[in-house]
């Protein structure tokens, strides 16, 4: 199976604020309008933000990716029917910064998010780094 991943004539940037990585899954595929259910009321302390959804406390830290990287999202317009069928995903968006969330507790180093961005950057790195020879 190939996966190619496009982008469109234009990729917009989105706002600062609009990339929300939330502690749940919804068990849904399809279109919605968030913005027209969900507007947070959040409030900033310190470095944390405090929310909350359908009753739940949340506190997020905003997140910034390392330097020269730049996070996109995909959209798969027509689903396979099979594994072995050809995937086409399109670069609708791309950010910078995004917020993470968790239920009721500050986020910390011992979120895989975190640990993402602190430790698995530096191992691709190095993956992709050319090999010197000595």
């Amino acid at each position: 199976m190939a996966i190619h991943i496009q982008s469109g004539k234009e990729i917009k940037s989105s706002p600062d604020d609009g990339i929300q990585l939330m502690p749940f899954k919804i068990a849904a595929d399809c279109e919605a309008e968030v913005s027209t259910y969900f507007k947070p009321y959040i409030k900033v302390n310190d470095s944390n933000y405090t929310s909350s959804f359908r009753g739940y406390p949340l506190v997020g830290k905003k997140l910034s990716l390392p330097k020269g990287y730049t996070g996109v999202i995909l959209n798969e317009r027509v689903i396979p029917d099979t594994d072995t069928e050809e995937r086409n995903f399109y670069i609708t968006n791309r950010f910078e910064s995004f917020m993470h969330w968790n239920y009721d507790k500050i986020p910390t180093m011992n979120d895989a998010i975190m640990q993402v961005l602190d430790v698995w950057v530096d191992v691709a790195e190095a993956l992709h780094s050319p090999i010197q020879e000595t």
